[in-house]
């Protein structure tokens, strides 16, 4: 049997492939409360059973995999989970058809921002219907519940803040009530960025190891580059923040919150780069990687690396510099 996919075989139908994917979406709405965050990941399986089966196999053991996690969400009433956790099927499927038109990384990105986007849209679009009740407008109060619940535990007397850390926590919510709903359509469309990225990532580096062909799809992380055409996204972003105002000033913060994402994970595919050529040790690379994620102004420093790396080509050794003169 010739297989369909990217160069990755299977002689035969894989029964336990079958089990593991039904397992998968299974177990999120087995226990949201432990294991919902798994939902997110699930466009890596999807990728991988479609990869190393091909589309006709691959097709096959996609479908009865989820009439079997379906069929057991329905048994322990985790039915809203596991129509979520659907939601990331179209996302695998999209990358599994980039990687197999053998596409960038940018391009086959962008095409899985829409694909879970619309997705999203699509499951809270039918919830919001079913429900009675607007999911955008449910969730602008639930950050504001918080918030109030965060300032009232905090303004306990048995929480034993003094009046000037209260009155600084009381400026910093009351200004986050006021920021978050503005920023929130950005903050949107960077979940479904970081989400889809993560799951490229993820599903990149596991077939490099466990995929057969000895290479990623997408190849290695650290030759990811955002098209050049994109740097006018923090420009025009920062721009509309600085000098207008109104509905023009909210969609240049959702820009440059957008972009600022964008660009970071240009500038960690710089460190990696870097890293690798300068030939640091596994286990320091590991320690920058942690000082990088717990550090709160890592996004903006690997932002402006990732942006930098437009005109002045970090990455580019100076031998590749001079034969490119």
């Amino acid at each position: 049997m010739t297989n369909t996919g990217p160069g990755w075989k299977n002689p035969s139908f894989p029964p336990g492939q079958l089990l593991i994917l039904g397992a998968l979406f299974f177990i999120p709405a087995l226990s949201p409360s432990l294991f919902g965050w798994l939902s997110g990941l699930l466009a890596v399986p999807v990728f991988h059973l479609l990869t190393i089966n091909g589309y006709k196999i691959g097709i096959a053991l996609l479908r009865s995999s989820l009439l079997l996690a379906g069929f057991g969400a329905l048994l322990t009433q985790g039915v809203e989970t596991f129509f979520f956790s659907l939601t990331l099927v179209p996302l695998g499927y999209t990358l599994f058809t980039s990687a197999l038109a053998g596409e960038s990384a940018a391009k086959s990105g962008g095409k899985g921002v829409i694909a879970l986007g619309l997705a999203w849209m699509v499951f809270w679009g039918v919830y919001g219907l079913l429900a009675g009740t607007n999911p955008y407008n449910y969730l602008l109060r639930v950050f504001d519940v918080g918030f109030q619940q965060t300032l009232e535990l905090y303004s306990a007397p048995e929480a034993g803040i003094t009046p000037e850390m209260l009155a600084s926590l009381q400026q910093i919510t009351n200004s986050l009530r006021e920021t978050i709903p503005k920023l929130l359509p950005g903050l949107l469309t960077s979940m479904v960025i970081l989400t889809v990225w993560i799951n490229m990532a993820v599903a990149n580096s596991l077939m490099a190891r466990w995929g057969g062909a000895g290479k990623p799809p997408w190849g290695e992380y650290s030759t990811w580059r955002l098209p050049e055409q994109l740097v006018w996204a923090p420009i025009v972003g920062v721009t509309l923040l600085l000098i207008s105002n109104g509905v023009l000033q909210r969609a240049g913060g959702w820009l440059t919150l957008v972009a600022g994402l964008l660009y970071f994970f240009q500038g960690l595919a710089v460190v990696i780069a870097l890293l690798a050529r300068w030939k640091v040790p596994v286990f320091v690379r590991i320690i920058l990687y942690f000082v990088l994620l717990i550090q709160s102004y890592s996004l903006i420093l690997l932002a402006i690396l990732g942006l930098s790396d437009v005109w002045l080509n970090i990455r580019q050794t100076s031998k590749e510099r001079y034969n490119n003169e």
